[in-house]
C-alpha cells in the first residue's frame, strides 16, 4: 500500500514503482489521513505488507502524520519518503513511529525496494523485541509486567462502567515435588499444559498472565459480581484436577486460588495483587484445592506470620530451640535400639510453638538450615553426653531437610559435629526423604556413599508419599525405610493401607533393608506390624517426643545391649 499527498513528488513515486516491476507490488494509493483511516477499518491491516506515507514538507506537519498513520496501521512496517532538505523528519522517523526514511530526489526502484525489506525485517525484529519484554518465553502467556498495564487498564474501564474487576491469583500445590522428583525439564511442560486448560476457562476479554515459578494470575474484566470470580475459581479447580500425561508420567494437579476484587478489596493493582497472594496462601492453609477470598481479617494473620518469621530468626542465637527424644522399638522384643530427636521452639511470649507452625516458615525462607545444623550438633552432644553417664549406646536419628543435604558444606557440617561431640558415627542416623535424594540422584548417590563410609546410618524418611522406584532405592547405601504415617493411620481397617505396608516391608527386606512405621498410636495397629514382620517402630503408643532428661530416666532400662 502507498500513501501520497497530491504533489510534484507524488509522480516520481509512482515511477519507482513502476520501475521495480509491476508484479511486484499491489499498490493502493490514496490521498489523506481520512481515507487511510476509512481503508484501515474496511480492509484490515492483514491485506498489505507496508505502508508509505509521502511527506509534502509545505503542508505536513511531521510528528502529527506519522503518528496518525502509525496509530491506524500499528502492525504494518512504515516507510517515509521526504527530502533531503528535510534531515529532522529523518532523525525523528524512528522516534515517531516508522521503520525507515526514503530520500526521493536520490531513490531508485532498488533504493525502495531496500527500504521496504529493511522495514519489513526491523517490524519483525520490534515484534520479537516486544515479544521478550512483555511476554513469558514458557508458555507464551503476558508476563508481569505486562499483566500490571493490562490490570490498570481493567481498573480504569471498570471505574468508567461502575463494574467489578476479579483477580485470581493461582498457585500449584507442591509443585516443587515434582521439579525435585522428576526434573525441571517435565516441570516446564505440566507448566505450559496448565496454562492451556486455564486458558480454557477464561474469555477473550479476560487476561490470563504468569508472575513466574507456578504462579498465575487471572484478571476478570467488567464482572458483576463475586459469584462471577467464584464460578471461574471452580471451574480451573475442576479443569486442573483432570489427570495429564506427560513422557509417559501420569499427574494430577491442583491448585490454591485466592480471589480479590475491585473496587471492594483494593483500589490500585498492587494492592489488588497483594491481598489475592493473602487470600491463596489461606487457601493452602485451609487444605489446598480450592478458592478463598480476600477479606480483611486475613491482613492481620499475615501481620502475625511476618512477626513469627522474624521471631524465628533470633531464636537460636537467643538458645530458644530445644531438642525432644522420640524412642524407637524393637519388633518383637520391644526393646529401644534409637531415638529421633525433634526441634521445638520455647517462644518468649507464645510458650512451646508447634512444628507445623514454624517447620514450613523455616523452610520456605532458608532458615531450616541453620536450624538443621543446630539440630545436628546438639543431638551429637547430647548421644554422647548419655554415653558418657552410663547409659548404653542408642542411635540417635536427626531430620535433614532437602535444602541442607544439598549444602556444599553439608558433609563438613556433619563431620564437624561428630568431632565437636566426639560422637562415634554409627551411632548417628541420617533421615532424609524421598525427594531430597531425587531431586538430583547421580549428585546424592555421591554424597551418600561419603556418609556411608564414614559408618553413618542412612534412612529414607516418610517412605510411600514420594516417586521413588525400586531401581532407584537399590543405587543408594541405605539401612531403613521409614513408612509415612498416613499409611499407618487407618492400616487395620483400609485394605489398600495394609496392602501398601505388606509390599513395603517385603520390597526392603528383599533389599536388606529394616523398616521403621511412624504414628503408631493404637495397639491393634502395633500387632498388625508385627504380623507384617516390621522391624522397628516409633510413635505415641510409645511415647511422645520427650526432653532428653525424661527420655534417659523413661528408658534407660529398656535400651537393647549393643549387638
Amino acid at each position: 500500500m502507498l500513501m501520497s499527498r497530491q504533489g510534484a513528488d507524488t509522480h516520481h513515486l509512482q515511477t519507482l514503482v513502476d520501475a521495480a516491476g509491476p508484479s511486484r507490488f499491489h499498490v493502493d494509493w490514496v490521498h489523506g489521513l481520512a481515507q487511510a483511516a476509512q481503508i484501515a477499518r474496511d480492509a484490515g491491516e492483514s491485506e498489505y505488507d507496508a505502508v508509505i506515507l509521502h511527506l509534502d514538507r509545505a503542508k505536513d506537519h511531521h510528528p502529527n502524520a506519522i503518528r496518525a498513520v502509525s496509530e491506524l496501521f500499528a502492525d504494518i512496517p512504515l516507510v517515509i519518503c521526504g527530502t533531503s532538505d528535510d534531515e529532522d523528519a529523518a532523525v525523528q522517523t524512528l522516534t515517531f513511529g516508522a521503520q525507515d526514511y526514503v530520500v526521493m530526489e536520490n531513490a531508485d526502484a532498488n533504493t525502495l525496494i531496500r527500504s521496504i525489506r529493511f522495514a519489513i525485517e526491523r517490524k519483525r525484529m520490534e515484534r520479537q523485541l516486544q515479544s521478550l519484554v512483555h511476554y513469558d518465553s514458557l508458555t507464551r502467556l503476558p508476563n508481569r509486567q505486562l499483566l500490571l498495564d493490562r490490570l490498570t487498564q481493567a481498573i480504569a474501564q471498570a471505574t468508567r462502567q461502575e463494574s467489578l474487576v476479579g483477580l485470581l491469583l493461582l498457585d500449584l500445590d507442591r509443585f516443587k515435588l515434582v521439579n525435585d522428583t522428576l526434573g525441571h525439564e517435565f516441570g516446564d511442560k505440566l507448566l505450559a499444559d496448565v496454562a492451556l486448560r486455564v486458558n480454557d476457562c477464561i474469555r477473550d476479554s479476560d487476561t490470563l498472565a504468569r508472575l513466574g515459578g507456578d504462579e498465575f494470575v487471572v484478571v476478570l474484566n467488567g464482572i458483576n459480581g463475586a459469584q462471577d470470580a467464584a464460578k471461574v475459581a471452580r471451574k480451573i479447580i475442576d479443569r486442573l484436577s483432570k489427570p495429564v500425561v506427560i513422557e509417559g508420567h501420569e499427574v494430577f494437579v491442583t491448585t490454591s486460588i485466592g480471589i480479590s476484587l475491585f473496587p471492594n478489596d483494593g483500589m490500585d493493582k498492587n494492592a489488588l495483587i497483594t491481598n489475592a497472594d493473602v487470600a491463596m496462601y489461606r487457601a493452602k492453609e485451609e487444605g489446598r484445592n480450592h478458592f478463598q477470598f480476600y477479606t480483611y481479617g486475613m491482613n492481620a494473620s499475615t501481620v502475625e506470620q511476618l512477626t513469627l518469621e522474624n521471631d524465628l530468626r533470633r531464636a537460636i542465637e537467643r538458645d530458644e530451640l530445644l531438642l525432644h527424644y522420640q524412642p524407637q522399638i524393637r519388633l518383637p522384643d520391644r526393646r529401644v535400639i534409637g531415638v529421633e530427636a525433634l526441634v521445638r521452639w520455647q517462644h518468649p511470649e507464645l510458650g512451646l510453638v508447634p512444628p507445623a507452625r514454624f517447620i514450613p516458615i523455616a523452610e520456605e525462607t532458608g532458615l531450616i538450615v541453620p536450624i538443621g545444623q543446630w539440630v545436628l550438633q546438639k543431638a551429637c552432644a547430647q548421644a554422647k553426653e548419655w554415653l558418657d553417664s552410663g547409659m548404653p549406646p542408642v542411635v540417635v536419628s536427626v531430620n535433614m531437610s532437602s535444602r541442607q543435604f544439598h549444602q556444599e558444606d553439608m558433609l563438613r557440617t556433619v563431620t564437624d559435629a561428630l568431632e565437636e561431640s566426639g560422637l562415634s558415627a554409627d551411632q548417628l542416623s541420617l533421615e532424609i526423604t524421598e525427594s531430597s535424594l531425587m531431586k538430583n540422584p547421580e549428585d546424592a548417590v555421591v554424597t551418600l556413599r561419603l556418609l556411608h563410609n564414614m559408618g553413618i546410618g542412612i534412612a529414607i524418611d516418610d517412605f510411600g508419599t514420594g516417586y521413588s522406584s525400586l531401581a532407584h532405592l537399590k543405587r543408594f547405601p541405605l539401612q531403613a525405610l521409614k513408612i509415612d504415617r498416613s499409611f499407618i493411620n487407618d492400616v487395620t481397617e483400609n485394605s489398600e493401607d495394609a496392602a501398601i505396608v505388606r509390599a513395603i516391608v517385603a520390597m526392603a527386606h528383599s533389599l536388606n533393608l529394616k523398616v521403621v512405621a511412624e504414628g503408631v498410636e493404637l495397639e491393634k495397629q502395633l500387632e498388625f506390624l508385627e504380623d507384617a514382620e516390621c522391624d522397628e517402630i516409633q510413635g505415641f503408643l510409645i511415647s511422645k517426643p520427650v526432653p532428653a532428661a525424661d527420655f534417659a530416666a523413661k528408658f534407660l532400662n529398656c535400651i537393647a545391649e549393643p549387638a
